[in-house]
């Protein structure tokens, strides 16, 4: 039974990115980070897959939206700390595809919801 949730759970979150836009064809090497440093396999995969790149890049743009925007600092803060726990979370992944997009995907609808409650 857990299995059958587990699936359908991924097929919601690759069907939520697909509808969203958020993964496309674009080229690689769009990430967030500059890609001629990542030494992490999470980083190399990001690099290396345009949908991940696109992923990283969506999500450090809102987390960004959020704390530039003058945000209570208490806001501020939960956002950067589940920033760097999102970041830990995605760093364990390494290089699976499925663990990272669902890494993002949780991320991505914190950011979402942090953003639709300051009125972003």
């Amino acid at each position: 039974m857990q299995r059958l949730i587990d699936m359908l759970l991924m097929a919601f979150r690759y069907t939520f990115l697909f509808s969203a836009g958020l993964i496309s064809t674009a080229g690689a090497n769009a990430a967030s980070f500059d890609c001629q440093h990542a030494l992490l396999p999470a980083e190399q995969a990001i690099c290396s897959n345009a949908n991940l790149s696109r992923l990283d890049e969506q999500t450090a743009g809102m987390y960004f939206i959020i704390t530039g925007s003058g945000a209570p600092a208490a806001t501020v803060s939960q956002a950067k700390t589940a920033q760097s726990q999102f970041l830990r979370r995605r760093n364990a992944c390494g290089a699976n595809v499925d663990c990272l997009v669902s890494a993002y995907t949780d991320q991505m609808m914190y950011l979402k919801n942090v953003k639709s409650n300051l009125g972003l």
